[in-house]
């Protein structure tokens, strides 16, 4: 019966260990490639806008809503009133009166802009301004708030509370 030294085991743990190592490696490279292709494969099945159309519907925009991560913002441009009684869920009021200063200091000229307002024509007329202050990416939701409630968009304010 052959006995070790203790440099002889103490080389063979390390071998073992080294082993291990590398077997581990293997592994989390593997997972990390399949979770590379995973990605991938979401990124392709999440629709990505290619174009910004000046009007848009409401299902326009639940769409980009329920893609889970829009990038946009939905301007309210009616009175506060109108605003604070019902509103899409997540509009943020920017009355028509100080609406470009509001928006500049509060966006980026490439953010997605989404606007309505009382009317189609209020709603034209915001996103003229916006258009004209150097937003690049302005759509008006056409029929507004209305519309918006006939696809059973989510609202909030005091009539859903």
């Amino acid at each position: 019966m052959e006995t070790k030294t203790s440099g002889q085991a103490f080389e063979e743990g390390k071998d073992a260990a080294g082993n291990l190592l590398n077997k581990a490696d293997s592994k989390e490279n593997k997972v990390l490639n399949a979770v590379s292709k995973a990605q991938d494969v979401i990124g392709q099945a999440t629709p990505v806008p290619t174009d910004f159309d000046a009007v848009s519907s409401p299902t326009d925009l639940k769409n980009r809503l329920e893609w889970g991560e829009p990038a946009l913002s939905i301007l309210d441009v009616r009175d506060r009133d109108a605003f604070n009684h019902e509103r899409i869920m997540g509009a943020i009021t920017m009355p028509m009166a100080d609406l470009t200063e509001r928006a500049g200091s509060s966006f980026e000229p490439e953010r997605d802009l989404f606007v309505y307002g009382a009317s189609d024509e209020e709603t034209a007329a915001a996103v003229t301004q916006l258009s004209s202050a150097g937003f690049q990416k302005v759509s008006a939701i056409k029929g507004g708030l209305p519309a918006w409630k006939a696809i059973g968009g989510q609202i909030e304010g005091r009539v859903s509370l």
